[in-house]
């Protein structure tokens, strides 16, 4: 988690939420087995479990959780099993519609422990996958967050799409930008609607050869590489 004297860190918890954290994975193998035998309630159970742990040795709520808690280099593991953990209590929750609040607020945790690791694509195709087959009740918010991973393939993205081999630098100064902006509202908001839409636009691009000219050539290309520009500037 977030570099910090462990030993010392360590002592100031009680010996309960310590030993709790160092048999977490037992527990968390568990609920996996659960989930595998069809045994829901003790997965959920036992899923919860590993959640609260977690989250009680950082010393937050488990709703508090948050990639920003974690290491992204050393905790990459640990951040991609608990965006398996919050999946399968998204979709453990869906079978009953007194849940579906929690569904889909274990999914979007899902989804903000999946979005911008490397892990992102893996777990889309996940969301794919349970979409095209039958048993979810709420399909819609699953479809809603397949649509924030968006990652088919690097050819989802408008940017990736125009300059495929990074010509100019073009996509390391996005994505410097979208780091920047990513902890603010205004620059979630972008990011999700451009994630929503840019596969939209380049499906539409494809089908058309005329719009890909005039879309793509004349307008998208030379507006990111403006974009890209001021960007590079600024980074100096």
């Amino acid at each position: 988690m977030i570099d910090l004297d462990e030993n010392s860190e360590e002592e100031k918890r009680p010996e309960n939420i310590v030993a709790a954290y160092s048999d977490r994975l037992k527990v968390l193998r568990h609920a996996q087995e659960y989930s595998q035998k069809g045994e829901i309630p003790k997965a959920v159970e036992k899923y919860n479990l590993y959640l609260a742990t977690l989250a009680a040795y950082m010393k937050v709520n488990e709703s508090e959780l948050k990639p920003a808690l974690f290491d992204r280099k050393k905790d990459m593991t640990e951040m991609l099993l608990v965006s398996h953990a919050y999946w399968d209590l998204a979709k453990s929750y869906d079978r009953s519609p007194r849940l579906q609040k929690e569904s889909i607020r274990c999914l979007n945790q899902f989804v903000v422990f999946s979005l911008g690791f490397k892990y992102q694509h893996v777990n889309a195709q996940m969301l794919k996958k349970a979409l095209r087959q039958k048993g979810l009740h709420n399909k819609k918010a699953f479809q809603q967050a397949f649509d924030r991973l968006n990652v088919e393939s690097k050819a989802c993205y408008l940017a990736t799409y125009a300059y495929p081999d990074n010509q100019y630098g073009v996509l390391t100064n996005l994505r410097f930008f979208k780091d920047k902006i990513s902890s603010h509202k205004a620059g979630k908001s972008f990011i999700y609607y451009y994630y929503l839409l840019s596969p939209k636009l380049i499906k539409l691009l494809n089908r058309n050869t005329v719009a890909k000219v005039l879309i793509n050539d004349l307008l998208t290309k030379p507006f990111i590489r403006i974009l890209s520009s001021v960007i590079g500037i600024c980074r100096r």
